[in-house]
């Protein structure tokens, strides 16, 4: 599960330079965020690895079901993103639990892009576990963002949807 299944780089966001973007997921400036850094595959897969803190608990020990789907959801739509050049709403994530994650281990994500078509843009994604362990699976379906869904949406202004409009109408 380490670097010996990545490449050397860590891949650098494009929109991390972006001040309106606080991403929960991936922003290094969000203060409460997963701070999440990408990696691509050998195979062409996007990863990241995480180890949670007891502040993204649940149970005693157990990460929360809501903070999995946050960590599948962005690893997902950060792949759309680093493979297409573009930004994406997700419309659908469903997942299989099959183990509950600890606080404090760490968990290796990788996710792929699967198919497309109708106008979304379908992924796949697993989460293991530092034995190797299949913890999670899931898919989603991510429809991409339009500009004027952006500007409006996300209330940009003018300054910053000229810096951030080629994410948009793919």
């Amino acid at each position: 599960m380490s670097a010996q299944h990545t490449t050397d780089a860590e891949i650098e966001l494009p929109w991390h330079d972006e001040p309106a973007f606080n991403c929960f997921g991936c922003s290094p400036r969000n203060p409460i965020g997963l701070k999440l850094r990408m990696r691509r595959l050998c195979n062409g897969d996007y990863a990241t690895e995480t180890t949670f803190s007891a502040n993204y608990a649940s149970y005693p020990g157990i990460v929360h079901g809501g903070i999995v789907h946050v960590l599948l959801d962005e690893v997902m739509g950060d792949t759309l993103a680093l493979v297409h050049g573009m930004l994406a709403f997700s419309v659908t994530l469903r997942s299989k639990m099959l183990l509950p994650l600890k606080v404090g281990e760490r968990y290796l994500t990788v996710a792929r892009i699967s198919g497309q078509g109708n106008g979304v843009l379908h992924t796949e994604a697993e989460i293991t576990g530092p034995d190797g362990e299949l913890h999670v699976m899931a898919t989603g379906t991510f429809q991409p963002i339009r500009a004027e869904q952006a500007k409006s949406l996300m209330r940009l202004d003018d300054a910053t949807f000229g810096r951030v409009r080629h994410y948009f109408d793919h």
